[in-house]
């Protein structure tokens, strides 16, 4: 897994997006940020764990943390992450603040590299596209969450025409209550197919965003594939449900019939997830207790 330093210090009394109470000042975030690189990140083929930076977005993060974070990110060879380009009041945001766009607000922060990808990418121009495609930025397409909050149509066609390498994912619980990427997957097919017509978006497509494209997105050449010399990484479904009767083809009945819940995971080479559980994980407990908390924290705001 690639696990994200998440950060947000520009609160509303600055101006920014988050409540005051949630923010860390930068000196805190940039510490932070190196202790978990030097303590958990791992490199190449075969790391199991890896640490990542996101500054979450123009929203809510200084200039000068994004700048520190980049080259924090190229002192210790990690990637970079944060949401862009979600909404077109994100880039008028940026010109009234920042005097540009959210990409031009991006390069002038250093961090139109390769070590770059980005959630959503909704709103940039033809050009800006052709920008991210020279740049190696890479785009994550969160087909549930853009359409639950109507934020606009991610070109995923398009940016794979201009180079642009394309993933999949579900974004956060405030936008995407399940945060199921199988599900995803056929949101992006039938949101995607609605945009482009039936000839250009394929089930093979949605596939392919979701396993080689993620993969890319992190930069990842030893997954996405099944394929010797890459890890042994398994999702296997049962087809045996209502929903998968009469199909013709398995892999379009994944998609089309809209698989929800792996029967089998392997991760690497051992099994994480045997007939739809977690080994020695007590889910009614989880969650019980997550409820206890969303009950706390509900009734803390």
């Amino acid at each position: 897994m690639v696990l994200t330093r998440g950060s947000m210090n520009r609160s509303r009394k600055d101006g920014g997006l988050p409540p005051d109470s949630i923010v860390q000042d930068e000196d805190t975030i940039l510490a932070d940020s190196q202790r978990l690189i030097e303590t958990y990140h791992q490199t190449g083929p075969g790391a199991m764990v890896q640490i990542a930076l996101a500054p979450c977005s123009p929203f809510s993060v200084t200039t000068g943390l994004m700048r520190e974070t980049a080259v924090l990110a190229e002192r210790h060879g990690v990637l970079l992450h944060t949401h862009l380009a979600e909404t077109a009041d994100e880039n008028r945001y940026c010109l009234e603040v920042y005097g540009c766009r959210a990409l031009d607000y991006l390069e002038s922060c250093g961090w139109l590299t390769d070590r770059v990808w980005v959630a959503h990418g909704i709103h940039f121009t033809d050009g800006e596209v052709a920008r991210l495609a020279r740049a190696g930025i890479a785009v994550t397409h969160c087909p549930c969450s853009n359409q639950s909050l109507a934020s606009g149509h991610c070109r995923i066609w398009d940016y794979e025409q201009a180079g642009v390498r394309v993933g999949l994912g579900v974004d956060g619980s405030a936008s995407n209550d399940t945060s199921n990427l199988i599900e995803e997957v056929r949101a992006a097919w039938l949101f995607q197919r609605s945009h482009y017509g039936a000839k250009r978006i394929s089930h093979r497509a949605a596939l392919r965003w979701v396993t080689e494209g993620s993969a890319a997105c992190i930069r990842r050449s030893d997954l996405g594939r099944i394929a010797r010399g890459r890890a042994a990484d398994l999702a296997l479904f049962k087809l045996d449900e209502l929903r998968f009767a009469g199909h013709g083809d398995a892999i379009a009945a994944l998609v089309r019939g809209g698989a929800h819940a792996a029967d089998r995971v392997m991760v690497n080479g051992r099994w994480v997830v045997e007939d739809g559980r977690l080994p020695g994980l007590d889910l009614p407990a989880l969650v019980a207790r997550q409820q206890h908390f969303a009950r706390r924290l509900r009734a803390a705001v």
